[in-house]
């Protein structure tokens, strides 16, 4: 995947709003719509642009989250990849990274409320034997919120 200044161009506006037409990009980049268009089908077909997704505004009801510091007690390549595995199939894992420090892994993790949160990390991680320990950070306010990268710093400007 090599991406040249116009396709992080394209790219950075595309995470401003994933919705923009070539059209629309259009108007913003000296290209026409057809050569945008050409450019995001190759970047999706080549795995640059991984999903298009929407970010749901907290409006929508109330969720617990929380920052989860994971401390494997086994380092086993298999039975790690297993607990990762899980970890990824959750739809309550929104990130699954792994840090150095003195823990391995850092979620985080969404539930309706503090009951449905307890019962989610008793399933996940309370009785997995790769667990070692866990520590629990529940955000307050959540000031920012994005996926986006800072293509910017990448560009040629």
């Amino acid at each position: 995947m090599t991406n040249d200044d116009m396709d992080l161009r394209i790219l950075a506006l595309l995470q401003e709003d994933a919705l923009m037409t070539a059209d629309l990009l259009a108007e913003r980049l000296p290209l026409s719509p057809s050569a945008i268009a050409r450019r995001i089908r190759r970047m999706r077909g080549d795995g640059t642009i991984a999903a298009d997704v929407s970010i749901v505004s907290e409006e929508v009801g109330p969720f617990l989250s929380a920052l989860v510091h994971v401390q494997f007690d086994r380092h086993s390549l298999d039975a790690m990849q297993g607990f990762q595995r899980r970890l990824i199939a959750s739809p309550h894992v929104q990130l699954v990274a792994e840090v150095t420090g003195s823990f391995d892994l850092v979620l985080v993790v969404s539930a309706r409320d503090m009951d449905a949160f307890n019962a989610l990390v008793d399933s996940l991680l309370g009785n997995d034997p790769v667990v070692r320990r866990y520590e629990t950070s529940f955000f307050k306010r959540r000031r920012k919120f994005t996926p986006a990268l800072p293509l910017h710093e990448l560009l040629g400007d």
